[in-house]
């Protein structure tokens, strides 16, 4: 019976932390959608930037950390057209590409926030955040064909002379690969169901392939012999003035990874658990 009593009484005395464990945000998220790449005239392009939107789903561990899963959609893109570097203004290269994000984060909650109101403390009711984890995200670029007037898929051409025989080295790129997300963000307690919040975020990509430009050029008629006059027009931007030069001019900078971000407001609804009995 004293045992059983005691079990009761640890129940009792832990009851709160439990409760808060079991609460859940359910949510969307309205933003944007940018990147960072050899098609960006500076760390970004504004004129490049595309509304993105998503869902997300938070748990709360404690008042100071949160698990949040998210799927974001969005759209990147870039255009030579935009830079003031006459050079690149020559390479004429754009793209555009949907990007799916999916990622899994933990929230440092800086001040502290209460998840479930319930347990409300004035002192909890907002708080900055820093978030950190990984996502898997998939993207296909795309350029603009002047020639056909369409938008044609870029990776399957090998633009940079991927799966050719003199560039065996370049193999095509994977659309799905994995990135680190980083960021801040803002949260605030509206009502007892509804949280607000404001984030903006940061993704490390390991690939310098998201606006499909790295490496140097190809030898034009080499290309269009191995991988067809699509593939031959693509690499050089539509621009004949393009088409002499050889695989000692680079087209991109292969030292450095492409970025993409993703930021906006969320609006999320709390799932709170029963009421506990009181003794």
């Amino acid at each position: 019976m004293a045992k059983k009593l005691q079990m009761i009484l640890i129940g009792v005395c832990f009851a709160p932390l439990f409760s808060l464990a079991q609460v859940w945000e359910v949510g969307a998220m309205f933003g944007a959608s940018t990147y960072s790449g050899e098609l960006t005239p500076g760390l970004i392009d504004p004129k490049q930037i595309h509304f993105d939107g998503g869902v997300l789903v938070r748990y709360s561990i404690s008042r100071y950390f949160t698990i949040k899963g998210n799927v974001y959609d969005g759209t990147i893109s870039g255009d030579d057209q935009d830079a003031t570097n006459p050079k690149n203004r020559q390479r004429n290269l754009d793209f555009r590409s949907n990007i799916l994000d999916i990622g899994v984060n933990g929230e440092i909650n800086l001040t502290g926030f209460e998840a479930n109101p319930r347990n409300f403390k004035t002192q909890f009711k907002t708080s900055p955040y820093l978030f950190g984890g990984v996502s898997v995200f998939h993207f296909d670029p795309e350029g603009f064909d002047h020639v056909t007037g369409t938008w044609v898929r870029l990776q399957p051409l090998g633009t940079e002379g991927q799966g050719t025989p003199r560039y065996n080295d370049r193999v095509k790129y994977a659309l799905t690969q994995i990135a680190i997300p980083f960021g801040i963000g803002l949260k605030h307690n509206l009502s007892e169901h509804w949280n607000l919040g404001l984030e903006f975020g940061w993704r490390k990509t390991f690939t310098d392939y998201l606006d499909d430009v790295s490496n140097t050029y190809v030898p034009n008629d080499y290309l269009s012999h191995f991988s067809g006059a699509l593939a031959a027009r693509m690499a050089i931007g539509n621009n004949p003035q393009n088409a002499g030069y050889g695989d000692n001019i680079l087209r991109g900078n292969p030292n450095t990874n492409d970025w993409y971000m993703i930021g906006g407001v969320t609006i999320t609804y709390i799932i709170l658990p029963p009421y506990c009995p009181h003794f």
